[in-house]
């Protein structure tokens, strides 16, 4: 993902992800996301932990503070209905969405999102998570982690919690999104039907995903 600039809001929503994705961020994985230098990034992060947004848990592991966690929420809150906007508006695909919303999140006033709103609904983005309301605040659903999925199970996708190029790409074209049934094996592979095949999804990018379990 190439990046103009990046601006201390988009590192706590990657920072937010990617503590989703596998408990923590790293300046390695950050660097790689935005396509800047590590350097950049380790400046970038000693201004976010003065600034209190930041912690650093062990060496080299970056979380958000709950006042972090907070000041990601007000933003995720723009970028989630840029996206519903770029969907619904412009009926911009499903996997360009997050890439183009930081395009235009920035722009994204309190006005425009009550509009966006009452015309589309903002419960939750095209890619399955909720909508913090403008105090940003959420109201998380009850979904699960590929972790805490017993085998031989099949499942609901809910949302995808990381959402890098590739992630959002293999899922565009294995049909994939919020509300795909999919079955986890025994051995924690999930897979599903592409035609009359069954195809097993990498286990980076199916780890990538929340999920509803299906009575």
């Amino acid at each position: 993902m190439e990046r103009g600039s990046v601006t201390a809001e988009d590192y706590l929503k990657i920072i937010d992800e990617l503590t989703n994705y596998r408990g923590y961020a790293t300046l390695n994985d950050i660097s790689k996301f935005f396509s800047v230098t590590r350097q950049s990034v380790y400046d970038e992060m000693n201004i976010l932990i003065e600034r209190g947004l930041v912690e650093k848990t062990n060496k080299g592991e970056y979380v958000l503070s709950d006042k972090g966690k907070h000041e990601a929420n007000i933003f995720l809150r723009k970028h989630r209905i840029a996206e519903i906007l770029l969907e619904k508006a412009l009926r911009m695909r499903w996997d360009l969405l997050d890439n183009e919303a930081m395009g235009i999140e920035h722009g994204i006033t309190e006005t425009i999102s009550e509009l966006v709103c009452d015309i589309y609904g903002c419960e939750k983005c095209p890619h399955g998570n909720p909508v913090p309301d403008r105090y940003g605040n959420v109201k998380e659903p009850e979904d699960y982690f590929l972790r805490e999925i017993a085998g031989n199970t099949q499942v609901r996708v809910s949302r995808v919690i990381f959402e890098s190029d590739e992630v959002l790409h293999y899922l565009q074209s294995s049909s994939i999104s919020p509300g795909t049934t999919l079955t986890v094996a025994e051995d924690g592979t999930v897979s599903f039907f592409q035609g009359d095949r069954r195809e097993a999804i990498p286990g980076d990018i199916a780890s990538a995903m929340k999920y509803f379990r299906m009575k």
